[in-house]
């Protein structure tokens, strides 16, 4: 509780006293001379196809893609159903939960 007044109170006085610093086109100056950064999202790419090749090879190598298949067929259809008309409520929920976090 004595944690939150001060935290308030600190706001508020660091809020009141707020000083301004005069730029000066000082940051437009330090951003023209910054190097320009070369794109390197080519490996990200190169790294998640090569660990998709070894998954899928380890996979099949083992049976265990083939047993998930045979398991997945298996499955009643409504159990599919389910999961479809479920997906779009469960994605939504994510998506509020992940934008409620960032504020």
């Amino acid at each position: 509780m004595e944690t939150k007044d001060t935290d308030k109170l600190l706001k508020n006085f660091f809020g009141e006293h707020k000083q301004e610093v005069q730029d000066n086109g000082f940051t437009q100056r330090v951003m023209r001379k910054l190097p320009e950064q070369a794109d390197r999202s080519w490996i990200v790419w190169c790294f998640a196809l090569v660990g998709m090749v070894l998954s899928l090879m380890l996979g099949f190598s083992s049976g265990s893609i083939q047993t998930a298949i045979t398991y997945l067929l298996q499955l009643p259809v409504y159990y599919f159903v389910g999961v479809v008309f479920c997906f779009p409520l469960i994605s939504t929920a994510g998506l509020l939960i992940a934008e409620y976090r960032r504020f």
